[in-house]
């Protein structure tokens, strides 16, 4: 199975031999590449949609596989609290996310490895994550088909709390990494957010005086967090 940049990356961070969980799995990918590679001895594939599990049946049978159990489900309802220990939920929001930690902390208070992939709200999730006693040991920042995609490796253990908010904003281990792929997005968001600015801040609205002084502290922050970068 040959997979994307994104889903490549998020499936290098799973340790050979780890009993796997797959919420959203879509078309059953990454648990297919898992099994043929030998990094999972077992993968439980999950999906709140009929559609994509039946294509994920085909996948899985088009490969020869027989050690991935797929399950309808909403998030991880369901599933027993000694079922996997590493868990991975990519794709979605950072507020679903949350919402599902929350939904299953049965389970997860088993899982020695979180592996997360939020679309937005990345901070949220980071918060979270300390919050519930978990420690944040990796992060990752690829670029797929134009877009850019952040992923949170997190494991049972106490983290001190990030000093500084724009380290839950941006990542504390993406900043202190220098990853090229991240200063290129970086660059990027704080130029796009600089032209905005500039749209806005002769015109004499309430609505534009607000936004500026909201893009005015974005632009501070980037810019600090940029010169942690060089």
């Amino acid at each position: 199975m040959q997979l994307s940049t994104r889903l490549s990356a998020i499936a290098s961070f799973v340790p050979r031999g780890s009993q796997v969980i797959d919420v959203g799995t879509d078309h059953a990918y990454i648990p297919i590449y898992l099994v043929e590679t030998g990094l999972a001895v077992s993968c439980l594939a999950t999906d709140i949609n009929k559609g994509p599990l039946e294509k994920a049946k085909k996948n899985i049978t088009a490969h020869g596989i027989n050690n991935i159990e797929l399950m309808q489900t909403n998030g991880v309802e369901g599933i027993p609290a000694d079922r996997g220990d590493v868990l991975m939920i990519s794709g979605m929001g950072g507020y679903l996310i949350v919402d599902i930690l929350k939904r299953g902390k049965d389970l997860v208070q088993n899982i020695k490895r979180l592996i997360l992939q939020p679309q937005q709200d990345i901070v949220e999730v980071r918060k979270y994550l300390h919050a519930i006693g978990f420690k944040i040991v990796e992060e990752t920042f690829v670029k797929d088909e134009e877009k850019y995609y952040t992923i949170i490796v997190a494991e049972p253990g106490q983290e001190a709390p990030y000093t500084h908010e724009y380290q839950y904003l941006y990542g504390k281990c993406l900043i202190e990494k220098k990853i090229p792929v991240f200063k290129e997005w970086l660059e990027m968001k704080l130029a796009k957010q600089e032209g905005i600015y500039k749209a806005l801040e002769h015109q004499n609205t309430p609505s534009a005086y607000a936004r500026c002084k909201e893009l005015e502290e974005e632009i501070q922050t980037l810019r600090e967090v940029r010169k942690c970068l060089n």
